[in-house]
């Protein structure tokens, strides 16, 4: 997949995933222990929220799509939508900025992408 396609894919997270927790929690548990962490990346990156906090991987469409589902779910319900938002902000300014990011980074890089272009 294109990275250009990614509003489509994550149209398909959102609806996958849906805003609430999962109907099945043995699929949850079994997605938390494949979570993988690029700790260089989270290093290198601020806002930082830990070396175990789930990270975007841009590298194929099949990654993109379980990493931005672990991602997102890693939020709290109420910041999601914003979570949503920053991640086609990003990729429509700087798509390759996405890899390695936890959720935290994505909402900070997002609101100061949006303070950025909108000046103020």
């Amino acid at each position: 997949m294109s990275i250009w396609k990614l509003p489509a894919a994550l149209i398909m997270v959102a609806m996958v995933t849906g805003c609430g927790p999962s109907d099945n929690p043995s699929a949850d548990a079994a997605s938390d222990q494949a979570i993988t962490t690029n700790d260089a990346a989270t290093d290198n990156q601020a806002g930082s929220s830990g070396h175990n906090a789930p990270v975007l991987d841009i590298g194929t469409e099949e990654s993109l799509q379980q990493s931005l589902g672990q991602v997102r779910s890693s939020l709290p319900e109420d910041q999601r939508i914003e979570f949503d938002q920053s991640v086609k902000l990003i990729m429509d300014v700087e798509p390759q900025r996405l890899h390695g990011m936890t959720a935290e980074q994505v909402l900070a890089a997002g609101r100061e992408l949006h303070q950025r272009i909108n000046g103020g």
